[in-house]
């Protein structure tokens, strides 16, 4: 049996951090969310700048990286339309119990959800932090993508907490929140500050081909002994590409010095998120 988590005080406790307006805005939407009853219920708002999809639950970012689902008759390559991000929920009894994320044209879906139409990115992105960071797990790491595709919002910061938080966050959602930490450190380390989407679309060397499979064997040894040279390069080496590829792979390791590392990048000179 899954753990169900209420919304009114543990999803909402992630808030107080924020400002009084922007906590306001939130629990706004925790109790609009809330008040649907056993219910689906949708909503939308725009996506970060390079991500795109067809609706259904596979999506784009950049020219080189895809997420999700998607199947050979709606081929997301070929029919991929940037933005909005549409968010369906399922509540029950008060409880989120499933988040689902998809970008691009409102599809037909078998199931009717209450429509609470079009919210702001940044309220939506403090929603769904305070939501994954307390919710099941399943719902929670729907949040985390939730909160990450919403335009003008700052993510990194609520990322790194949630993946710090042994206490609460299953280990799956740490790892998600890891992952999409160290997409935004690989950004700020090419010099496109939070930009994820921009970062996927830097052109790559053929040549390079034997240094990135370097990384990759660093990632694959045993015991997690490719840690600290993936972070002797991710911190130190001088090909920027080769500094993004040392990142992804420690995004995927579960490690605390990933965590560390991502820390270091994101909180160095200019690197503070709102």
């Amino acid at each position: 049996m899954r753990r169900a988590t209420m919304l009114p005080a543990a999803a909402l406790a992630l808030l107080a951090t924020a400002c009084a307006p922007s906590r306001t805005e939130a629990q706004g939407l925790a109790q609009r969310v809330r008040a649907a009853g056993g219910e689906m219920v949708a909503l939308h708002y725009a996506s970060r700048p390079g991500v795109c999809g067809n609706g259904t639950r596979g999506f784009s970012m950049g020219r080189h990286m895809y997420f999700g689902e998607w199947s050979a008759d709606r081929d997301l390559r070929s029919r991929c339309v940037y933005g909005p991000v549409r968010v369906r929920a399922r509540v029950e009894r008060g409880t989120i119990t499933d988040v689902s994320v998809m970008v691009g044209p409102d599809v037909p879906h078998d199931e009717r959800a209450t429509d609470l139409g079009e919210v702001g990115g940044a309220e939506a992105a403090r929603f769904f932090l305070a939501l994954a960071d307390t919710s099941t797990t399943h719902a929670a790491r729907g949040a985390i993508v939730a909160a990450v595709l919403a335009d003008s919002a700052s993510v990194w910061q609520g990322l790194l907490a949630i993946a710090a938080d042994s206490s609460r966050a299953s280990r799956s959602t740490r790892h998600d929140a890891l992952f999409w930490a160290g997409r935004f450190a690989a950004a700020k380390v090419a010099g496109h500050g939070e930009d994820i989407a921009a970062m996927e679309d830097d052109d790559r060397d053929d040549r390079d081909d034997a240094r990135d499979a370097a990384v990759f064997a660093l990632s694959q040894l045993r015991g997690k002994q490719g840690v600290e040279p993936l972070i002797e390069v991710a911190r130190s080496h001088k090909d920027p590409q080769l500094r993004q590829k040392a990142i992804f792979w420690l995004g995927e390791s579960n490690d605390p010095r990933a965590l560390a590392l991502f820390r270091e990048i994101l909180g160095g000179a200019g690197g503070a998120g709102a």
